[in-house]
């Protein structure tokens, strides 16, 4: 007499299986890495991430420094310009052939460009802080720039000593100087941020993509065990048809 072999019973195993590659399946599709359930790759991911935030601040803190610079350098500009007007002023006034009216009038234009050159030391400013006189530190993550501008007043300056108008001069040039070379340090910490940033995301990424990856060859092992269960049930059903035909046979 045949007998029917009931011991093997493929449909728990299948059910887990289908459970596992749903599972996997809506993770996938919901751009959920398998691999951030590891502590680990969590906390490198949180570390990376975290490196990418203070150099993205330390960016727009060196873009601000640019720009504090720049304002910075706009008003040297303006004030070499002046001096020079101050220069020609005291030259002309030096002039033995000229009375005490021409030289009243030369003294009050000289008056009037030194007020004008504090006007615009004493009204540059960087969010709402004056510049000229002052220093700002500028916070680049694992480095910091200082910014210093000197006072540059000018209110001590006359028009009878050209020495004391060509050493403004030549202190505005240094300021110039110093702005440039400063400039130059916020534009290449900016640029090694930025390599910074590039790099970091690229690491996380790639966490993010192995895990992925991860995730899709696991949905294809179970989907390829799924696959192996309904071939063994299907195997099972053919012998089970075998069987009863011969009992009935």
């Amino acid at each position: 007499m045949a007998t029917i072999n009931t011991q093997y019973n493929p449909l728990p195993q299948m059910n887990t299986e289908t459970a596992k590659r749903d599972k996997t399946l809506e993770k996938i599709a919901s751009a959920i890495e398998l691999g951030m359930e590891d502590s680990a790759s969590r906390s490198i991911s949180d570390m990376l991430q975290n490196e990418i935030s203070t150099a993205s601040q330390g960016i727009i803190n060196a873009n601000d420094g640019i720009s504090m610079m720049q304002i910075v350098g706009g008003t040297l500009n303006s004030l070499s310009d002046q001096t020079q007007t101050l220069n020609d002023l005291s030259v002309r006034y030096n002039n033995a052939s000229l009375d005490d009216s021409q030289k009243q009038m030369l003294q009050g234009e000289f008056n009037r460009t030194v007020a004008s050159m504090q006007q615009s030391i004493d009204s540059t400013s960087f969010n709402g802080k004056p510049l000229f006189g002052n220093s700002m530190n500028f916070s680049l993550g694992d480095s910091t720039i200082s910014a210093t501008v000197p006072s540059l007043s000018p209110s001590s300056l006359a028009i009878d000593n050209q020495d004391s108008i060509k050493a403004y001069s030549d202190a505005i040039s240094q300021a110039n100087s110093e702005v440039g070379s400063t400039t130059n340090n916020f534009v290449s910490a900016s640029t090694a941020l930025l390599d910074k940033i590039t790099s970091t995301s690229a690491a996380k990424s790639q966490i993010a993509d192995t895990d992925m990856a991860n995730a899709i060859k696991e949905f294809q092992q179970t989907n390829l065990k799924l696959d192996m269960t309904q071939i063994a049930i299907a195997h099972q059903n053919d012998i089970l048809r075998q069987n009863v035909t011969r009992l009935l046979g």
